[in-house]
Order: structure tokens, then C-alpha cells, then sequence
């Protein structure tokens, strides 16, 4: 029984192994965020489109409105502009105008992936991955907001 056990907890690192190794072969490359979910909002560069959760949009006053009607633009620009970088152990990444170089390790979680970065400044974070149809989903959730960023991988020809 002792020997079952102990082959079990073996192959079952094996498979934990296996599945880390193949995220992070398909991390490698360079990914461009083509939509993003925070907080109510929903945006996606490739078709233009920009919708609101009806909580959120309930929440806008004529004002806001009106700015954000102006900013949708810029919105779109800024999620088509991101990009994130995974080569090796290492991870660049262009978000929301910032710039930010490091290293990175993947662990597997559930039915998804724990991405642990460590930027060259010195800042740490914690995201939450998956590959799913193809694309590249990184959430950050904290107490009271979540941020999905979906991005699509360039493939140079």
C-alpha cells in the first residue's frame, strides 16, 4: 500500500510537471491584448466595440458620459497598443502606456495557472492565467475590482 501510495504522489507531480511545462511553451512569443473586462466595462479592439455592464452604465451621469463618449477612442488605441513578451524565464510587458521588464514563474492552480512576476524595480504580482481558443486570458482580481485582459498571440511569418 505504502508503494502505491508513493507511485501515486509521483505521477501526480509528473502531470503537474508536464502541464507547467506545456503553459510555458505556449507562453513563449510575444502576445497583443485585444480585449479587455474590468469592473463593467467591456472592450475589444478587434471589432470596436466598447459596452457597458448595466450597473455601470446606470452609474454615469450625463457629464461622465459624455467624457467617456469622448474617450472611447483612445480606449480602443490603448488595449491595441499593449503587448506582453514571454521569453524564457523572462516577461516584458507594454500596458496602459507603462512599460515593465522581469521574470516570471507559472504554476498550475485548479483549472488554471498562478503567474508570478518580478519586475526588474524590484515590484511583485500575482496573476491568474489561462489559454483558452488560442488566446491569452491574464485576470487580476483584489477586494474590490477584477481586470481581464485577453490578449492574441503575433505569429511572424
Amino acid at each position: 500500500m505504502k508503494n502505491l501510495l508513493i507511485a501515486f504522489v509521483v505521477c501526480c507531480f509528473q502531470v503537474a510537471a508536464v502541464a507547467q511545462s506545456k503553459i510555458e511553451k505556449q507562453l513563449q512569443g510575444t502576445w497583443k491584448m485585444t480585449e479587455m473586462n474590468v469592473s463593467g466595462l467591456h472592450a475589444n479592439a478587434e471589432t470596436k466595440e466598447i459596452t457597458l455592464s448595466k450597473e455601470l452604465d446606470s452609474q454615469l451621469t450625463p457629464e461622465k458620459r459624455t467624457a467617456f463618449n469622448a474617450n472611447k477612442q483612445a480606449i480602443l488605441d490603448n488595449i491595441g497598443a499593449s503587448r506582453v513578451s514571454f521569453s524564457n524565464n523572462k516577461i516584458s510587458y507594454a500596458i496602459n502606456g507603462g512599460e515593465k521588464q522581469g521574470t516570471y514563474t507559472v504554476k498550475p492552480q485548479a483549472d488554471a495557472y498562478v503567474l508570478d512576476i518580478t519586475d526588474t524595480d524590484g515590484g511583485k504580482d500575482t496573476l491568474i492565467i489561462g489559454i483558452k481558443d488560442g488566446k491569452l486570458h491574464i485576470v487580476k482580481s483584489d477586494d474590490s475590482n477584477s481586470a481581464e485582459l485577453i490578449f492574441t498571440k503575433i505569429v511572424i511569418k
